[in-house]
Formats: C-alpha cells, sequence, structure tokens
C-alpha cells in the first residue's frame, strides 16, 4: 500500500555557516549552500524507486540558526507532521535539522517513530528505517554531540572575527549615520555622502549661530529640506506631517562619529547563542580616532553639542496619569506633560510639542493641567453612573445566566472527557504496535483516526473554553463593576491606577476643547453611551 503522505526536504544555511569570511573553502561554501543541499537531496529520491513515488514539498531556512527550533520552515514542517501529513523527512546532514544534540535526539528517538515518519541525513549515512525499535547509534550520538559543540565554537569564532574587525578599523555594523555610506571600492569602510553630508553641515552651522534644536528643525522643515528617512527611503509612504524633530537634530549634534571618531563594545552577549545584549557603560567604550573623514571639526563640536557628561538629561520628573493617553487634536501627535519648575511660573501644563514647527492653527498650545483633570473626572463620574444604572437594568439576567453558565460548563466537560478517553485509547493503542500485537499498517489507520477526533475535539474544547471564560467573566463583571464604581465615585483626585483601567484616549484641542474615549464596553454593544465634547471656550 502507497502511503499518500508527502516526503518533506528540509534546507537550511545559517550567517555561522559563512561568516568567518573567507575561512571556509570554496568547496566548503558551496556544498552547504541552498541550491547544492536541493539538488543531492531530490538526486537522493529520484534514485530511491519507494521515495520517488510520493509528492514532494521543500521547507528551506536561509539565515538561521541550527542551535534552536524557532524557524519559520522548520515550525511549518512540525506543524504538517502532527497534521499526519508528512512521512519521511530527508536532510543533508543532522546539523541541518538542529545542532542541539540533546533536542535532535528527543525527535529522532522519540517523536518521530511515535509519528510514524522515517528520517533520512544523506551524508551521515543514516536513515531511521534500518534502526527501527532502537535507539541511535552510538557513531551517529557522538556525531550530534560535535554538531552542538561545532556550532558553540563557531559562535565564539564569529565574535572574535566581528571584534578583531573592529579593531582593525573596519565598519562592520548594520545602521550607518546620516551623512556618510559604505564604500564600494573598500569593503567595511565608510565614505561621505555629499548630499546628506552637507545638511549635516548646515546643522552644525546653525547651532554654532547660537539656534536651539527646535529652532533649527523648524528651520529645516520650513525649507523643505527632507529627513533622514525621506532621503534614504523616498519609496516610503511618510505620515502626513513627517518633519524633522529637535530630537533627531539633537541626535545627529551629540554624535561624535561627525568628528572621525568610531566607537565600538557598546554592549555584550549574555551567553553563547544568546540574542540578547548587556549595556556597557560608555566610559569603557572602546574608540578609534581619525577612523574616517570628520565633517566637523573638535572645536565646533565642543560649542554646540547639546551633551554634557556632568549635566545628564536623563532625569526622574515627575509623571502625570494621562501621559500617553493624551494627543493634541490638531496634529495627531502625543501632547507633552511639563510640570512646574523652580523658575517657571507657569503651573503643571500639557502643550504640544509640534505646534512650533507645523503651525497648526487648530494645535493644543497649552493646557492647564489641574483644569483637565477636573474635566476627565466630572466626564468619569458621569461614565460610572451611567454604568451603574446599567448594571442595575440588567439584573433580571441573572437567573439566565447562572443556567447558561451551568450547561456552558457540562459541555466543556464533557469535550475534556472525551479527548482524554481519545488519549488513552491512542496510548493503548502505541503499547500493542510495540510489542508487535499489530502491524504498522493497522496501527497507522487506527492512530490517523483516533488523530483526526482529537484534533476536531481540541478545536471544539478551545471553542468552549473561550465561551465558557467570557460567560463567567460577564457573569461577575456586575459585581465587579458596582465595587469599582463605588470606590471610584469617592475618589476626588485622578490616579494612574483609574487612568489606566477606564481611559483610553484623551483628545485635547484649541479653546479647551477635549474628547474622551472609554476602555469598558459591554459584549457588542457599548456600555458608554457617547456624550457630546466638553467646551470650556
Amino acid at each position: 500500500m502507497t502511503d499518500s503522505r508527502k516526503i518533506a526536504i528540509y534546507l537550511r544555511l545559517s550567517i555561522e555557516d559563512d561568516a568567518l569570511d573567507g575561512k571556509a573553502s570554496a568547496e566548503q561554501q558551496e556544498s552547504n549552500s541552498i541550491s547544492n543541499q536541493r539538488k543531492m537531496l531530490l538526486d537522493y529520491i529520484i534514485n530511491d524507486a519507494e521515495l520517488m513515488e510520493q509528492e514532494v514539498e521543500e521547507f528551506c531556512d536561509d539565515g538561521f540558526s541550527g542551535t534552536n527550533m524557532d524557524r519559520p520552515g522548520m515550525q511549518e514542517m512540525l506543524k504538517q507532521i502532527k497534521q499526519s501529513k508528512i512521512s519521511c523527512i530527508l536532510v543533508k546532514d543532522m546539523s541541518r535539522f538542529a545542532r542541539d544534540y540533546i533536542e535532535l535526539g528527543d525527535y529522532l528517538n522519540q517523536i518521530f517513530p511515535f509519528m510514524g515518519v522515517r528520517f533520512i541525513a544523506v551524508n551521515d549515512h543514516y536513515d531511521s528505517r534500518e534502526h527501527e525499535g532502537s535507539t541511535i547509534p552510538l557513531d551517529t550520538a557522538f556525531q550530534t554531540i560535535l554538531y552542538d559543540l561545532y556550532s558553540k565554537d563557531i559562535s565564539v569564532k564569529v565574535k572574535a572575527s566581528f571584534q578583531n574587525k573592529c579593531e582593525k578599523g573596519e565598519y562592520v555594523f548594520g545602521l550607518i549615520p546620516f551623512g556618510y555610506t559604505k564604500s564600494r571600492a573598500e569593503k567595511n569602510t565608510v565614505v561621505v555622502n555629499e548630499k546628506e553630508a552637507e545638511i549635516v553641515r548646515h546643522i552644525f552651522l546653525l547651532a554654532e549661530k547660537g539656534m536651539s534644536s527646535t529652532q533649527i528643525a523648524k528651520e529645516l522643515t520650513a525649507r523643505q529640506i527632507p529627513t533622514a528617512t525621506q532621503m534614504r527611503h523616498p519609496e516610503r509612504k511618510m505620515a502626513e506631517h513627517h518633519t524633522w524633530s529637535n530630537t533627531a537634530v539633537r541626535r545627529i549634534l551629540n554624535n561624535r562619529f561627525y568628528l572621525g571618531e568610531m566607537a565600538y563594545g557598546k554592549s555584550v552577549l549574555r551567553s553563547v547563542g544568546s540574542k540578547n545584549g548587556t549595556a556597557v557603560p560608555k566610559e569603557e567604550w572602546k574608540i578609534i580616532a581619525d577612523h574616517h573623514e570628520p565633517l566637523v571639526t573638535p572645536e565646533v563640536f565642543s560649542l554646540v553639542s547639546v551633551f554634557r557628561p556632568e549635566q545628564s538629561t536623563k532625569r526622574k520628573r515627575e509623571k502625570h496619569p494621562l501621559t500617553g493617553k493624551i494627543y493634541c487634536g490638531g496634529c495627531g501627535y502625543a501632547i507633552n506633560y511639563k510640570p512646574k519648575s523652580k523658575n517657571c511660573r507657569k503651573p503643571n501644563h500639557f502643550w504640544c510639542r509640534k505646534h512650533s514647527l507645523l503651525q497648526i492653527p487648530d494645535c493644543c498650545t497649552y493646557f492647564r493641567a489641574d483644569i483637565l483633570e477636573e474635566i476627565v473626572l466630572t466626564e468619569l463620574y458621569r461614565e460610572l453612573m451611567c454604568r451603574g444604572n446599567l448594571i442595575k437594568q440588567r439584573e433580571s439576567l441573572v437567573r439566565f445566566r447562572k443556567e447558561e453558565l451551568s450547561r456552558r460548563k457540562k459541555e466543556l466537560e464533557n469535550y475534556q472527557r472525551q479527548y482524554r478517553s481519545l488519549q488513552i485509547e491512542k496510548a493503548t493503542l502505541y503499547e500493542s504496535y510495540a510489542v508487535k500485537r499489530m502491524g504498522t499498517v493497522e496501527y497507522r489507520s487506527r492512530a490517523d483516526r483516533i488523530t483526526l477526533q482529537m484534533e476536531e475535539l481540541s478545536c471544539k474544547i478551545e471553542e468552549a473554553g473561550l465561551a465558557f471564560s467570557r460567560f463567567v467573566e460577564e457573569y461577575n463583571r456586575p459585581k465587579q463593576d458596582i465595587r469599582e464604581i463605588i470606590r471610584c465615585s469617592q475618589m476626588k483626585k485622578l490616579t494612574q491606577e483609574v487612568a489606566d483601567v477606564f481611559i483610553k484616549k484623551v483628545i485635547v484641542y484649541k479653546y479647551k476643547r477635549v474628547e474622551i474615549e472609554w476602555n469598558y464596553t459591554f459584549g457588542e454593544e457599548e456600555i458608554f453611551p457617547k456624550q457630546p465634547d466638553t467646551n470650556l471656550s
């Protein structure tokens, strides 16, 4: 009987396989290539009378490490294996599938035999059919350990290679500062991009004349000088009010790369194979002076540089509960909160940082924080009362909800009992197969039938579980909401907790007009009826 399932050929090439820039021979690089792997596996299938009759599907991960299974091609292949769509997997060698010898051993010894999947590693001369009923041979197990150690060794060598290149002055980082580009003549070097450099020099010139970063941003916007993103990615669709910002200007004025310096060693990886890094203190960064052509002199840089180590801009500022939720109705940007300072007579207030650049008439240039809090609290009390009345009107539904809750719970428990019974039946079936009480064909037929039933039940359990959870939440919500309404109705001041629970977004306009979007909904129906805008003008 011909197996109706497909054959999977899995191809993988990671950065580690060719990251040492020339240390691997040309033959090794070609041998590891995706096209070479594909050709080798297809030739193997063509020369096998049994395999050539089955449908072949390719799964590929180009540029992914073999130290973990978090790869899109791998995950799709494993998904189809669980769905019993694949009968055989072919790889060039075991390291293509995985370099973690423990995980690889789990798949070869337990998962694939249980799923009835044949595994072939061509270069390692391994075919799981030849070892059916036993663990992988000692030489194969030893080979998988070598692959794991090799992967970690390669990772260390890649880091060392990267460090050596940095020490030699090679630029091996991804993003290049505005004003420069990678040289086409010499690898890993940067050269001046004259079009961008002209803008950078102009920014330093304006700063040297005494203009602030905000004034410079306004000047660049007024002269319609394109931003870094617009110059480097003209094909991108920009936001309606995409302009220069004072932050972008400050980033240029503070960047010592424009002095001709290159800094590296800004972070270190926590462990071999880890993707997470730890920041290194600025004093410990490694600096190479005169690395490339500077765009500004040290005298000008020291004069206009905004950052001073002894005057760090990172201060612990007072945070308002509405921070991150309040937006300008004129330009649509988030509004800044400015607490009262010692030398400022203005009280705590909100202001639109984009107004000075965009000059949009409807921008909210100034809004006292205490007045806005009073408006928000007043509207919140009104919404809470509406919610309380709505809850009281729906108390008649409690009896129906209780009966429906019981029905849904019984339905979910019934599905779960059926699923557990099928699990026991499948385990018993495998035990019979393991002790040779039934043949492979009969086992696969009955196992596939049970698997299909379990998949259907799993979907029903998920749907019933979600429905039950939603109903429990709706059933308990009135009691919780009443307690919340009583507690919040006695509140005298807006707190962070209340803002996070009730308020989704606050939009403020010129002349103190305020719109509030609330967080609460009841099923598909909105709990709070939309109120008219509050206008204090």
